[in-house]
């Protein structure tokens, strides 16, 4: 869990880092659509499993990004080298699910590796959060029961959490596309839409070129 203290003193978003974590607390969302055309087929062709795969490459994207890596830590502003994805998955039988996170490593084939190490020292297991000590996380939902042009957690105070929020939605085939609804909560201390939006492009240009390799 390597991490450096930011120095908020010299940051030229240093007035707007105040406003909204003080005194304006602001957070916001947006939602959007992700060709996943190439992705569909990239797994069909592997026998992947499209959950992990799509995890994994959202979390390429954010890893890219330093403005998605932000956490208070001791009182302090810090920046993870690393964020790890915590994602929900779902207990068919209890109808609940637990979050758990598989540590982000660049390699595909290793990160699904430890993805099925994960869900298998879990597996019956229906806490809300089994797994401890991981502190550099960013948070993943999905509904793949629903498809949605609009979505939007009522969180009424983020306070001091930084970390992005993904929700994605059941994806659906529109012409020769596979659009999947994916939306993205942010704190605006530390980011603004364009940073939303070049995160966004990353994730698009992960899906459209994935590949096995680093």
């Amino acid at each position: 869990m390597n991490y450096k203290k930011f120095d908020i003193e010299s940051w030229n978003r240093k007035e707007h880092f105040y406003h909204y974590k003080d005194q304006l607390r602001c957070s916001f969302s947006l939602t959007t659509k992700i060709d996943i055309t190439e992705v569909i087929a990239f797994i069909k062709e592997r026998g992947y499993k499209f959950y992990p795969v799509i995890i994994y490459l959202i979390a390429k994207a954010v890893n890219k990004h330093p403005e998605f890596k932000f956490a208070m830590k001791n009182g302090e502003l810090i920046q993870w080298e690393t964020v790890n994805p915590a994602y929900t998955t779902m207990h068919a039988e209890t109808e609940t699910f637990s979050e758990l996170c598989t540590l982000y490593t660049d390699d595909l084939k290793a990160f699904l590796k430890e993805y099925d190490k994960v869900q298998e020292k879990y597996k019956g297991n229906y806490a809300l959060s089994p797994q401890k000590g991981i502190d550099n996380i960013f948070n993943i939902s999905m509904l793949p029961w629903i498809s949605f042009d609009g979505f939007n957690l009522n969180l009424p105070d983020l306070g001091e959490y930084f970390a992005p929020i993904f929700t994605l939605g059941k994806y659906m085939k529109n012409a020769e596309q596979v659009l999947m609804p994916l939306s993205i909560q942010v704190h605006h201390a530390t980011c603004d839409g364009l940073h939303v939006a070049r995160l966004l492009d990353s994730l698009q240009e992960l899906c459209d070129n994935i590949k096995d390799g680093n």
